[in-house]
């Protein structure tokens, strides 16, 4: 009751609650006992704290299936929110040492490495770093990636079936280039994401996703194996 208390009419991300004192006053509860529910909303990511301005609503987080791949521009679309993209970077290389161990390519192959930046409501929220196989992507290059699902142009453009998928998500610092792409500090907390995509035993991508963990919450619903 007394969390409802304090974010109750405070329903737009970035409002500032009152002070502690004046939660305590309104409240009729001691400042000791608002500190502790404050600390409490803070640590489940309801409220965030800015030194020496105070105490404000976060905005709310997306919901990220991890048992499932979706389009960023559909998922953001059905959320209410306005996807973007910009690509920052298009080209082709030699793959280093861990693309090619993760697409099975040898250090004199050539892949795809495709960088963009993904938006909703002109707020960034994952940078993605993309290899593909050449030899099975190549005319990925001419098209405008701005607008289009890489994931819609495998299936049905190219033909590639994506009949298996590894991944592995984990919590890392952001580095100084990825936390200015993203809006925030470096070493605040994100998520990394790395995906392998097959087709048949053939690996065609292999992707690592940064999210915004201020932003962004992972979610997975399954039938437990007894």
């Amino acid at each position: 009751m007394l969390k409802d208390n304090i974010i109750r009419g405070k329903d737009h991300p970035n409002d500032r609650i009152p002070s502690e004192i004046g939660l305590a006053k309104l409240l009729g509860v001691s400042r000791m006992t608002i500190n502790k529910v404050i600390n409490e909303l803070v640590r489940e990511g309801f409220l965030y704290r800015k030194q020496g301005k105070g105490t404000f609503v976060s905005p709310r987080k997306i919901d990220q299936w991890f048992f499932r791949i979706t389009s960023f521009n559909r998922d953001m679309k059905a959320r209410g929110l306005t996807p973007g993209t910009s690509v920052l970077e298009k080209k082709v290389l030699n793959p280093p040492k861990d693309v090619a161990r993760n697409l099975n390519l040898k250090s004199k192959d050539r892949v795809i490495f495709i960088k963009r930046l993904r938006y909703a409501d002109s707020s960034p929220l994952m940078l993605e770093s993309r290899y593909l196989n050449y030899k099975l992507c190549k005319p990925i290059l001419e098209e405008s990636l701005e607008k289009e699902s890489i994931h819609d142009l495998l299936i049905n453009k190219y033909n590639l079936p994506l009949t298996k998928v590894n991944q592995y998500l984990e919590a890392v610092k952001m580095n100084g280039d990825e936390a200015t792409l993203l809006g925030t500090e470096p070493g605040e907390p994100g998520f990394l994401l790395c995906r392998t995509t097959f087709t048949g035993e053939i690996p065609v991508t292999w992707v690592k996703y940064i999210y915004r963990s201020d932003k962004y919450r992972f979610y997975a619903e399954f039938v437990p194996i007894e």
